[in-house]
């Protein structure tokens, strides 16, 4: 079959401006594994930022004359269907609204895909953890795609796409995890941009999964901070798009392009003058043909609950509005348990001002916290963060699942990791593959659970 891309849009957003300092995440340099009911009326639900609504997101004007023209075929994501509300769930009412859509999926009746967004560390940067939870519910909901995925980071795998650069590529935070505002906060979903050297600084991403046979759209985030900032956009053999500033779109704000292939197909980015930004790029098939389930990565190697509180509200906030989850996990709290000069209460407070803001900006989302693994040289520290966690759940109105009991408690990462094969690597921090991947079958049961089989 011939493989066709089109463009559909470019869209804009507004970009703040703040200050800076770095701070070492947990490990600074840890290395990921080489193998590797109605809801209560209790639920903090804040009011929509008049700053940054979803409303920003309105479509931009058309496509410079520099970028070919647009073929009729477009992706147009429909609300989700109208039928009668399926009969709550039995399982936590902290999760009935994202159980809800789960059941439209599965009986047919939504037209919509059923989006989860994972905050976290390095465990969810590594997509072991997040890939099994993502296979599980994609095989029983169907498969919608990888989401969410960095383009030109070296430090970061995804299930089901291989990713390369030409030359050296460079990141924005230079330290992502860091708890402090750096520069203006504007690193759109992920929390980093990426930019390599123009001309020479290709970047590649290749949709591997066997799975994904329908058409796929292709929506590449970017940032032009000049006049002189330029990108060339690509899908495959197809036509190749300049990206560069116009009087209508000028410079600064995040935008967005959105293209549409036939099938799997390999997205190339190359930025042709001046140090244009990539923010990342959604993958998704076209919830028309069939809606399913995605699930986006954003973890970040040594992350911390204060990470995605140091990014810009307003630009992050949009970004999120536009994803529409119906889902938030927040997976913190392994490199928290490693601060020991820090009042685990500070955690509690935290988590609720995150989930505050998340919920600014997409207020009918479910959220849930996860407990940290279990960690080596923090014994005593680790149930005090676990305790922290589940109280910032209880009163942001989220569920909680305790990781550190699942993995069994104090001493279970060095029993898994004297396993073999072993379930924990041998820094006493992170786990093998197989470790994430049987956590994340097992988290997927937990959101799940009250539905019919």
């Amino acid at each position: 079959m011939k493989r066709r891309c089109t463009i559909r849009s470019r869209e804009g957003l507004w970009a703040g401006a703040l200050i800076t300092l770095a701070v070492a995440g947990c490990g600074g340099e840890h290395r990921l594994p080489a193998d590797a009911g109605p809801v209560p009326s209790s639920r903090p639900v804040a009011s929509a930022s008049a700053s940054a609504s979803a409303s920003a997101y309105a479509p931009a004007p058309a496509v410079s004359a520099s970028a070919a023209a647009p073929v009729e075929t477009t992706i147009v994501e429909a609300d989700a269907s109208a039928a009668p509300a399926a009969a709550l769930p039995a399982g936590e009412p902290e999760l009935s609204r994202f159980q809800v859509a789960l059941q439209e999926l599965a009986r047919g009746g939504r037209k919509a895909h059923v989006r989860i967004l994972w905050l976290g560390d390095s465990h969810g940067q590594a997509d072991f953890w997040t890939g099994a939870m993502r296979d599980v519910l994609q095989k029983r909901f169907g498969k919608a795609g990888p989401g969410f995925v960095h383009v030109g980071w070296k430090q970061y795998r995804h299930d089901g796409v291989r990713l390369s650069t030409d030359e050296k590529w460079s990141i924005r935070p230079k330290a992502p995890a860091t708890s402090s505002r750096t520069g203006d906060g504007v690193f759109g979903l992920g929390g980093l941009v990426t930019t390599g050297p123009a001309g020479s600084g290709k970047a590649r991403v290749n949709v591997t999964d066997e799975g994904l046979h329908s058409r796929l759209s292709w929506d590449v985030c970017y940032r032009l901070r000049s006049p002189d900032d330029e990108l060339e956009v690509s899908l495959g053999t197809g036509p190749k798009q300049k990206i560069r500033a116009t009087a209508t779109e000028p410079p600064g704000a995040l935008r967005h392009l959105t293209l549409v292939s036939e099938g799997r197909e390999t997205l190339h980015v190359t930025p042709t003058r001046g140090n244009p930004e990539l923010c990342g790029v959604v993958i998704e098939t076209d919830p028309a043909e069939r809606a399913g389930v995605v699930l986006d990565t954003l973890g970040i190697n040594g992350a911390r609950f204060g990470t995605p509180l140091a990014w810009d509200e307003a630009s992050f906030g949009a970004e999120l509005a536009r994803r529409k989850p119906s889902l938030v996990v927040l997976e913190y709290g392994t490199n928290e348990a490693g601060d020991v000069a820090v009042d685990p209460a500070k955690y509690t407070q935290k988590l609720v001002r995150l989930v505050e803001r998340i919920r600014r900006f997409a207020p009918d989302t479910d959220c849930l916290a996860l407990a940290p693994t279990d960690r080596a040289d923090a014994r005593v520290r680790t149930p005090l963060v676990r305790d922290a966690i589940r109280d910032g759940a209880r009163q942001a109105g989220c569920s909680f699942w305790d990781t550190y009991a699942v993995m069994g408690g104090e001493g279970s990462i060095k029993a898994w990791a004297s396993e073999s094969p072993a379930r924990a690597a041998n820094d006493g921090v992170h786990l093998t593959q197989r470790g994430y991947r049987e956590l994340g079958e097992a988290l997927a049961s937990h959101v799940l659970r009250g539905l019919p089989p």
